[in-house]
């Protein structure tokens, strides 16, 4: 049995409109459990230590180590059970990553981009966001989501006469991903920027770090002419402002830490 013209349009805005419902979440949906992520992610790392080479660079993998100890005391009362691990791999891209369950990887190409421990307490607070608010569950259940409502526009547009099925799939998974997908990624991106601030600066690193270092990035960038709302990532421009405007808190709150730290070293606070 077909459905009238007018039911399956309201059928399909209806599905297009729950899969954009994700993207205006405050947290985003979280599906799997915690637990599971973490597990593979113990699995997926320890095969990266044996498939890419891990620098035997001293001087890397001292900073890289000392800065991450550093940041993960910052986030240890949120975060008590965590048990991270920094990993330098001798890698030459300017990149580095996070996985569930404190596995985190800076390549070596950005170590030498960085020129301070603050510049690479960037970084790696960055990446300590991530894990903190739970980003990867989030991406894996929206794009479940996404993959989920596919099926039902599938089956829908199989049950009108004068459409054809093909193009209504390419269009929605256009769609979701420029639309929904990407923008969700962006907004990530920016909150591992916002909250990653927040914890160097919590730590003692400066904060002003975060533009000096997003300007060599921009420098250095390869994007070319792609437009942010085709990107995964924000444009570089777009995050050094909204992190300039982040800075005062971010002073705030590292002079909130010290006072703290004054007052415990004291015995004036319990621990």
């Amino acid at each position: 049995m077909k459905l009238p013209a007018r039911r399956a349009h309201g059928f399909f805005l209806s599905v297009l409109l729950g899969a954009a419902l994700f993207s205006g979440c405050a947290t985003g949906p979280q599906l799997l459990p915690e637990s599971f992520l973490e597990n593979m992610a113990v699995s997926q790392f320890a095969q990266m230590k044996q498939e890419m080479p891990v620098s035997q660079n001293p001087v890397h993998v001292e900073q890289v180590e000392r800065i991450g100890a550093r940041l993960a005391a910052a986030v240890a009362e949120e975060m008590p059970d965590m048990e991270w691990e920094f990993v330098v791999f001798d890698d030459p891209s300017i990149n580095a990553f996070a996985m569930p369950g404190g596995k985190v990887g800076v390549f070596s190409g950005l170590i030498e981009l960085s020129e301070s421990d603050d510049e690479l307490a960037v970084v790696i607070g960055h990446e300590i966001a991530h894990v903190q608010q739970r980003h990867a569950n989030q991406r894996l259940s929206a794009e479940l989501i996404r993959m989920g409502l596919g099926v039902a526009v599938a089956y829908g547009a199989t049950r009108q006469d004068q459409v054809d099925p093909n193009l209504v799939m390419a269009a929605y998974g256009l769609g979701t991903q420029v639309g929904v997908m990407l923008p969700f990624g962006r907004h990530h991106e920016y909150e591992a920027d916002y909250k990653g601030l927040l914890i160097m600066a919590r730590a003692g690193y400066d904060p002003y770090a975060a533009v000096t270092f997003w300007e060599k990035m921009e420098a250095a960038s390869d994007r070319g002419s792609v437009p942010e709302y085709l990107s995964t990532h924000p444009a570089p421009g777009n995050r050094i402002a909204r992190l300039k405007a982040a800075i005062p808190e971010a002073l705030r709150e590292q002079e909130h830490a010290e006072a703290q730290a004054f007052l415990r070293e004291r015995g004036l606070v319990e621990e």
